[in-house]
């Protein structure tokens, strides 16, 4: 039975996260585009560094999005701009696109740290 549930949890695990790699994978490609038609080669370390600038930004994006509808925030909003008030689902649907960035992000960091390896 353990392996069955193991079974589920890895499909579901790459169902939610073929996305996020998807996108991470064709900004890297983006990325290498842009700089070899910029700079006329392909500088691995400036490569490394634009992963990791647009990885650790990413981050900090899902963050800001995960957190912008949580009860505080969602007061301060409503108060100041006059914007809908807190629900939990609008606060569950923050966290999924926030979580979203943060695991593309992650994956962006990650293909840094790899092709500083090559």
């Amino acid at each position: 039975m353990g392996k069955i549930r193991a079974g589920k949890s890895s499909r579901r695990l790459f169902s939610y996260s073929k996305t996020p790699l998807s996108a991470a994978l064709v900004i890297a490609a983006c990325d290498s585009l842009g700089l070899l038609i910029g700079l006329r080669q392909l500088s691995r370390s400036t490569l490394v560094l634009v992963l990791f600038l647009e990885g650790g930004l990413g981050l900090l994006l899902g963050v800001v999005i995960s957190l912008s509808s949580s009860p505080s925030a969602s007061r301060v909003g409503q108060t100041l701009f006059g914007t809908s008030p807190w629900t939990r689902e609008s606060e569950k649907h923050a966290e999924k696109v926030g979580s979203r960035w943060m695991l593309a992000s992650s994956f962006l960091v990650l293909l840094g740290f790899l092709a500083s390896l090559v």
